[in-house]
């Protein structure tokens, strides 16, 4: 029973140490809008810093740049040009973004504070770049296509230069959960040498007090590991 009990412990450390893969992506309404979830902030989407959910949101903030440059490009108005490219992009992650930038433009209203406010509730840089891109034309005049066609380059260069991290940093996390699974497979490894896990890790003070460190250092290892490529990516 002790035994057991020791399996079960490993595992549910094992569970708690495990390298986390990211928040699911979010899921959308038929007419674009999301669906459930509390805010991990005030006004932010709990999804906002996923991995893969800021691939999403980039892809389609890079389509929505270039599908709304081109009609600025023919001299149709920003409401215009923001109007059919959400015609063309259809239900995703800045659906909500599309429908207020096109609601505000309809009003005759400045389009960049919600580009503003929707960039602080999604956390993106990307956006928070097109939101000053944005109110520099309404201030000073300036082609807001040239604008949007900069900010498409500045979009498409970081996402290169995440990539270039995220495969820089693939040898790193793959290491760590291997290095995470060699001490859970101690048990086994001690079953099949003919020791069961009480006389294993139980039999004496040191060994306990041993098995305890291990388990402390391992979650402090898992802890300081994903620190270190957070902050590398």
């Amino acid at each position: 029973m002790t035994g057991v009990a020791l399996c079960s412990l490993l595992g549910v450390v094992a569970v708690l140490s495990w390298p986390r893969a990211g928040t699911p992506l979010p899921v959308w309404s038929p007419n674009g809008g999301e669906v459930g979830g509390d805010a991990s902030g005030p006004g932010r989407l709990p999804w906002a810093t996923s991995r893969r959910a800021r691939r999403s949101r980039d892809d389609a903030l890079g389509e929505l740049l270039a599908l709304v440059a081109g009609p600025l490009r023919t001299g149709a108005p920003a409401v215009v040009a923001l109007a059919t490219a959400r015609s063309a992009l259809g239900p995703g992650p800045l659906d909500g973004l599309v429908a207020d930038l096109v609601s505000t433009g309809d009003r005759a209203e400045p389009l960049a504070p919600v580009w503003s406010q929707w960039a602080e509730r999604l956390a993106s840089d990307e956006l928070r770049f097109v939101a000053r891109a944005w109110a520099l034309t309404e201030d000073t005049g300036a082609p807001l296509a040239d604008a949007l066609e900069t900010s498409l380059d500045v979009v498409r260069a970081r996402r290169r230069a995440a990539d270039r991290v995220a495969s820089a940093t693939a040898g790193p996390r793959a290491s760590m959960f291997v290095l995470m699974l060699l001490p859970l497979s101690g048990p086994l490894v001690g079953l099949a040498c003919g020791i069961d896990p009480r006389s294993l890790y139980l039999s004496s003070p040191a060994a306990a007090g041993s098995l305890l460190v291990g388990l402390v250092l391992a979650v402090l290892a898992r802890w300081w590991s994903a620190r270190i490529l957070a902050r590398a990516a």
